[in-house]
């Protein structure tokens, strides 16, 4: 599972965000993460210079703002368990 991770320099909730990810990421062999500097891409720094960090997974919106640990595991899990379903259902 890979997550985009957009991000730029010089933001606290970014470097708060990031010691959640490396967390995460240390714990679990499945999530990767993929750090994205908006300010290296015109489009994206119009789409998100005011929603940073963001965390998005599968182009869906995971977090705009603070991440938070449990949050993300919740989130992380409720993915699992959809994408689970939907298998037992096709």
């Amino acid at each position: 599972m890979q997550l985009q991770f957009y991000t730029k320099p010089d933001c606290p909730l970014c470097d708060e965000a990031k010691i959640v990810l490396q967390s995460i990421s240390a714990k679990t062999s499945f999530v990767t993460i993929e750090e994205i500097d908006i300010t290296k891409n015109l489009g994206l720094f119009t789409k998100y210079k005011h929603q940073i960090p963001v965390l998005e997974l599968d182009g869906q919106q995971l977090f705009v703002h603070r991440i938070t640990y449990w949050k993300l595991i919740w989130r992380l899990r409720w993915y699992w368990i959809r994408r689970f379903l939907a298998r037992l259902t096709n």
